[in-house]
């Protein structure tokens, strides 16, 4: 459709502001003598824009085309559109070609080349949006795959003597608490909230859960799951989060505010 604009708007041009001698053709002979040139037009530029990609398609590549059209092929439509008009204004229209009239040629066909240019930048920005929206889709699959697999890996909580452990998956860990010389483990079993008490250290918990992007410490006292957080409250004392499945609120100390914060807006 595009090509045929084109084409039409160089036989109009051509029609109503002559830049080539008409003068000794009739109205209808005029017609279609100037429509040859809209036909050389429209042909030339499928060459262009559709036969060189199947023919030479290394001269299309998309890191080659990602702001405008190559030199080479700027350069070979305005020769063949320039030739093709004046052996056409020579052979059928009996024209005499002088310098004035080739330089004429030349300025007519400049104008389907800009044309050309800009609808080749347009598609090879669609062309380009395509391929950074799959490949968009394609990490974004990655990073799913990725958290999935995060969510079911088993995670070993060790006692600070090893002598004790609880083994749970990464989705079913609520909240971890300190409770003086204990942790209190928050987990998800058969949906319920089951709670164990474990002797170590928050510090030494936190270590065992360094690797897991989906705890994050906000408070001295408490690590959260940052999946299970419903949102994040301010009341007379500070900051707190509510979680899912607890019926308390975990407290947010100012020290880790703005990266609970942060992990609230990246999760969503």
């Amino acid at each position: 459709m595009l090509l045929f604009i084109m084409s039409a708007g160089v036989f109009l041009f051509i029609l109503f502001f002559q830049p080539f001698p008409l003068e000794m053709l009739d109205f209808n002979n005029r017609l279609l003598y100037v429509t040859g040139f809209g036909a050389i037009t429209f042909i030339l530029t499928s060459i262009i824009l559709i036969i060189l990609p199947i023919l030479i398609p290394k001269w299309y590549k998309i890191k080659e085309l990602e702001s405008n059209l190559p030199f080479i092929l700027g350069f070979l439509f305005l020769t063949l559109t320039a030739t093709a008009f004046a052996f056409y204004m020579s052979y059928v229209g009996m024209v005499s070609l002088s310098l004035y009239i080739m330089f004429k040629v030349v300025l007519v066909c400049i104008l389907p080349l800009i044309i050309l240019i800009i609808m080749h930048k347009n598609k090879m920005q669609e062309r380009v949006i395509s391929i950074v929206q799959e490949q968009n889709k394609y990490y974004l699959l990655k990073i799913r795959d990725y958290e999935k697999l995060e969510e079911d890996e088993v995670i070993d909580i060790l006692s600070n003597n090893k002598s004790d452990k609880l083994t749970l998956k990464s989705k079913h860990i609520v909240s971890v608490k300190s409770a003086d010389n204990y942790i209190e483990i928050s987990y998800l079993e058969n949906d319920l909230v089951e709670k164990k008490l474990i002797r170590s250290t928050l510090k030494n918990i936190e270590s065992q859960l360094a690797n897991h992007r989906s705890f994050i410490r906000c408070h001295r006292t408490s690590i959260v799951n940052i999946i299970y957080i419903d949102k994040l409250e301010r009341n007379y004392s500070g900051y707190s989060l509510k979680m899912s499945h607890l019926e308390e609120n975990i407290p947010v100390s100012r020290q880790y505010f703005m990266q609970v914060k942060e992990a609230i807006s990246v999760n969503g």
